[in-house]
């Protein structure tokens, strides 16, 4: 269903009574705001990408009748976390298995993965390149931030664009955001964001800047904003960074 307008997909979901989607949540987004409720469904999965209570909430709305599934899985591990929400638990299973280490970033075990001779691993563990933030460390449940490997250097500052981009979502004319940083010789990196708009916004540049200033603190707010037809993604459905 990659490239189809939302209500194409609202259409195929009608005619074919689908009952079970599972996809990123950039594809969920694409279809808001949603014109209908969609009872038909009993089951959505998300995954591929970090999500957020934002999301959710939109979809607990049009699909009432679903159950929600959250997956966290890797090429390496294959489906290894589940969870209702943006929380993920490491279960008594998983203890000694999957743990965080003191850089929030997740290991897993190398009997969880796939034997491969490319896979770098410390004491047995292989460093998965996902940071998280403890929300109980008692309970082991956690959240996930951002790739290590997406932070963006600008001026002396390690950015999460997922922060940015999670913000500017909450504005209503906003259909999709990425934020990236274009290579400068001086600051590392400047930051930039290519924003789609909803149809028949009226949003400007110096509106975003008002809104974000009032969020955010001042060097996460990109530099260049760029207005764009599309937010390109990858063929699994991921937005694609620059």
């Amino acid at each position: 269903m990659f490239g189809k307008s939302r209500r194409e997909i609202y259409k195929l979901i009608n005619d074919y009574s689908i009952t079970h989607i599972s996809a990123t949540p950039t594809f969920y987004r694409l279809l808001l705001p949603f014109e209908r409720q969609f009872k038909s469904i009993q089951r959505i999965t998300l995954g591929g990408e970090k999500s957020n209570e934002e999301i959710y909430n939109k979809l607990m709305m049009f699909f009432p009748n679903a159950k929600f599934n959250n997956i966290y899985a890797s090429t390496e591990a294959g489906s290894l976390l589940f969870s209702k929400n943006e929380y993920f638990k490491i279960s008594e299973y998983y203890q000694g298995l999957v743990f965080i280490n003191e850089e929030n970033e997740l290991l897993v075990h190398k009997s969880l993965l796939g034997e491969s001779d490319t896979l770098i691993l410390k004491n047995d563990f292989y460093a998965t390149g996902d940071l998280v933030e403890w929300i109980d460390k008692e309970r082991k449940t956690f959240k996930f931030l951002q790739r290590k490997n997406e932070l963006i250097n600008s001026g002396g500052y390690k950015i999460n664009p997922h922060e940015i981009e999670d913000s500017l979502r909450l504005l209503d004319d906003v259909e999709e955001i990425v934020v990236y940083g274009k290579p400068n010789s001086v600051l590392g990196n400047i930051l930039c964001a290519d924003v789609k708009l909803r149809t028949k916004s009226q949003l400007k540049e110096s509106d975003i800047r008002e809104y974000l200033s009032k969020h955010l603190q001042y060097y996460k707010i990109p530099r260049k904003i760029y207005f764009v037809e599309n937010v390109s993604q990858t063929r699994t459905g991921k937005i694609k960074r620059l």
